[in-house]
């Protein structure tokens, strides 16, 4: 047996000296909770300040997203069918080229009677919206993918009239389609400054737009 104190360092099984504290764990920094809660926090003033986004169109939209599909008419003859898919704009909102703040962002596709199908992304806003878009003025600013050709780029105006979105272009999808409607392109080519276009989506969803316009050659809608 050891002569050597109880404590020293050749004793392995050496009792703690008398005033050992043990180290309480560190509790977690709660980071996780304080994202959380400042999300939380954060939708709830962006629904405060946006109802409107859960009922849009004459119905109950708790995903905040309403789609629809339709039919264009231009007076040159040139028809259309057009899915648009929308939802709020969660981001910080970009003002947008006349100085309107976006309060609207999705996609689209865009079908020309000749079978062609063109995906579009879309910004836009709705005027002086808060409790309802019901009838208030809106504009959906319509562009192609970076890289797409032919490049389109126009806006259709109108609004929410129950169930309905009743939209015009004020003439300038001409800026990207012939006459007949085929895409020339953006700003390529003779535009037609006395056509117009309109027509009217309702509530449908992707899966209907095949209905609407079919990707062969000949389709008169």
């Amino acid at each position: 047996m050891s002569d050597g104190p109880p404590n020293s360092p050749g004793n392995r099984f050496a009792a703690p000296a008398a005033n050992f504290v043990p180290q309480k764990k560190r509790s977690g920094c709660g980071c996780l909770g304080t994202v959380t809660g400042a999300m939380l926090f954060a939708f709830a003033v962006f629904v405060g300040l946006n109802p409107w986004a859960f009922y849009i169109g004459g119905r109950w939209t708790p995903a905040m997203t309403w789609h629809g599909v339709g039919k264009l008419q231009s007076t040159s003859g040139a028809k259309y069918g057009l899915f648009l898919e929308v939802n709020p704009y969660m981001r910080p909102r970009r003002r947008s080229a006349i100085g309107r703040s976006d309060n609207l962002s999705g996609t689209a596709k865009l079908c020309t009677s000749r079978g062609e199908i063109y995906p579009l992304t879309v910004r836009g806003y709705i005027r002086g919206v808060w409790l309802d878009v019901d009838r208030k003025p809106a504009t959906f600013y319509f562009r192609s993918p970076k890289g797409a050709q032919p490049t389109l780029n126009f806006d259709l105006f109108g609004s929410w009239q129950g169930q309905q979105l009743v939209l015009e272009d004020k003439g300038n999808m001409a800026m990207s389609f012939a006459p007949d409607g085929t895409a020339k392109g953006y700003l390529i080519g003779q535009n037609s400054p006395n056509e117009s276009t309109s027509g009217t989506l309702h509530f449908a969803t992707e899966d209907d737009f095949s209905a609407v316009c079919s990707a062969k050659p000949g389709n008169s809608f």
